[in-house]
């Protein structure tokens, strides 16, 4: 958050930086500020990413290379960045450093924000959204300190506000605007650390905490400290971004207090959350014709994956997705109830929708190890 701060307000105080070359330095700075060590092995994915694209259309001009091919050839691509990305999460290839002249120098770094944004890069030049980027530009984009981690910014979101730093970042409504999300963020952020600090007073106060102590910190502690403290995060990045003239989509939109798990997932994390959506729902996979219900369950599973390689984030992931499978067939078959019964229900959810989802969603995140500790 430092790093990202330095840059916004660099970029925003000194003219000579508000060029192509000025924004690059300071995204290779940024990065190198962020990764450290782990900065070669940043730039050695995102490369090997942009060459592929490049080979890839250059073939791509040949008159027997189709456009059937290059959406096959990215979808290959793609298979291959999530088989490497699992591949290192399951080896902790991100956690093995090899000693060169006394430092400890990272060779591999594919983190979960670098994989979908590598991801969003592969599907729209596959798909034909956009073509080839220029090396400045991409090196920009994946240097970006208010994207590296999180939120996404799909490139062709980013290519649309391209050349930078315009004449509406000095507007004076633009930058009070900022602030106010600045404070915003400030605010969240320092009450999501306060709360992070009293959950760990509470579980470091005794040998072990008593069950209803346990539900206490899982249903109000812990989900409003992870999300002050990431929606704080995001909406930093989010005030900070109008500094290079750049506009970054929303991330959260008070998700809890929503009706439904459909609602509450349309305002959590929503730029990964659209990712998700965009490429993984609308897909048949191998059916004749898409099932609403596999490709829910599909998508959580991939959300779960996305998080981590572990009995942990699977069950987050499945249970997640059979909740909203839940909520889908409600809303299909609601005509197919008794009137009495609809009326009630829809009369009922109405005032109970919110905290049910509340409980719900509470549940994904707590009962996990107590699951996977019945089954083993």
């Amino acid at each position: 958050m430092i790093v990202c701060i330095l840059a916004g307000a660099l970029v925003g105080l000194l003219p000579v930086l508000r060029s192509t070359a000025g924004l690059l330095l300071v995204s290779i700075l940024s990065a190198v500020g962020i990764y450290r060590f782990a900065f070669i092995g940043y730039v050695l994915v995102n490369l090997s990413a942009y060459i592929f694209i490049t080979g890839l259309a250059w073939l791509s001009m040949r008159s027997a290379f189709v456009q059937r091919n290059r959406w096959r050839a990215s979808c290959a691509a793609m298979l291959a960045l999530l088989l490497v990305f699992l591949a290192g999460r399951y080896y902790q290839l991100e956690t093995r450093g090899v000693a060169v002249k006394g430092l400890n120098l990272f060779f591999f770094s594919l983190n979960m924000w670098a994989f979908l944004r590598l991801i969003t890069l592969l599907w729209e030049f596959g798909s034909g959204r956009i073509e080839r980027p220029s090396l400045r530009s991409f090196m920009i984009w994946v240097g970006l300190p208010f994207t590296l981690i999180g939120p996404i910014l799909r490139y062709s979101q980013f290519e649309k506000q391209l050349p930078l730093i315009s004449t509406q970042a000095d507007e004076p409504a633009r930058y009070r605007q900022s602030l106010r999300r600045f404070l915003v963020g400030f605010v969240q952020l320092s009450v999501g650390m306060l709360l992070t600090g009293f959950q760990f007073a509470l579980v470091e106060s005794g040998n072990g905490l008593p069950r209803w102590e346990k539900l206490v910190i899982g249903f109000s502690v812990a989900p409003w400290s992870f999300y002050l403290l990431w929606a704080g995060y995001f909406n930093f990045m989010e005030s900070l971004a109008p500094f290079w003239g750049i506009t970054l989509p929303p991330s959260f939109n008070r998700p809890f207090g929503r009706r439904n798990l459909s609602e509450f997932w349309a305002n959590w994390n929503m730029t990964a959350t659209s990712v998700f959506r965009d490429y993984f729902f609308y897909n048949r996979w191998g059916l004749q014709k898409a099932n609403l219900y596999v490709n829910t369950l599909m998508v959580f599973l991939m959300v779960g994956l996305w998080h981590g390689l572990n009995g942990y984030w699977i069950l987050f992931g499945l249970m997640h997705g059979i909740g909203f499978c839940a909520y889908l067939w409600y809303s299909r078959n609601r005509s197919r109830l008794t009137l009495w019964r609809q009326n009630l229900i829809d009369s009922q959810f109405r005032y109970t929708g919110p905290i049910a989802t509340y409980l719900y969603v509470c549940s994904c995140w707590f009962l996990p190890p107590t699951i996977l500790k019945l089954i083993r």
